[in-house]
């Protein structure tokens, strides 16, 4: 798990309550933790895209790429799609987090 520009906006206490709570060995819960941050990486980079022109996807890639942790991201962001870009990702990390929680509850 490296550190992203938007960590900061993401809160995964819910998640990780909950996976403290299954009983399963650490190994497998090592992989979970791997597995959700994986979908939630996904899910907001998925978000942003689709927010952003595809004029910006590759420079925003590519910098995301070479400098994943770089705030200036988002500040790139918000110059080319809103000035509430944060609390849009914030949201949508919520949002990715519910669903991911309600699979979890199966487990």
């Amino acid at each position: 798990m490296s550190i992203l520009f938007y960590d900061h906006l993401v809160d995964i206490s819910s998640i990780e309550i909950r996976l403290t709570s299954l009983q399963l060995k650490p190994k497998k819960k090592n992989k979970f933790r791997q597995m959700i941050d994986d979908i939630l990486h996904a899910g907001i980079l998925e978000f942003i895209l689709q927010k952003l022109d595809s004029h910006y996807h590759r420079t925003f890639l590519s910098r995301l790429e070479y400098a994943p942790y770089d705030p200036e991201l988002l500040e790139y962001l918000k110059k080319h799609i809103d000035d509430q870009i944060e609390a849009e990702i914030a949201k949508e990390s919520q949002r990715i987090q519910k669903l991911i929680l309600k699979d979890l509850k199966g487990k």
